[in-house]
């Protein structure tokens, strides 16, 4: 049998609240260059094409099938890239709340 070392993602609650609804998503196209897509991830681009925003870091390499938050509440001072505009008014189901920062 063959083991495959792997080192554990350290979770990062994106969520402003427990209420909230996300769809499987299949992250092989979207980009990255380390190999992992972090939470918070505008999901395909932080654009007029957004359609959510990934639950959990997903590795690509692994399994590149994540979550993406489609209605909820999301901290946006825990995502890895600010929401462009574009993104956010696409996202209308997604109330971005500015928890601990100056937005």
């Amino acid at each position: 049998m063959k083991f495959k070392e792997t080192q554990a993602l350290s979770g990062v609650n994106i969520l402003a609240n427990d209420h909230y609804v996300s769809i499987p998503y299949d992250c092989s196209d979207v980009a990255d260059e380390s190999g992992v897509i972090k939470a918070g991830t505008i999901i395909p681009t932080n654009d007029e094409n957004a359609i959510g925003v990934l639950l959990y870091d997903v590795v690509k390499d692994d399994n590149p099938n994540g979550a993406v938050v489609i209605h909820g509440f999301i901290d946006k001072n825990k995502l890895p890239t600010k929401p462009e505009a574009t993104a956010i008014t696409a996202l209308k189901g997604i109330m971005f709340l500015p928890f601990g920062g100056d937005d």
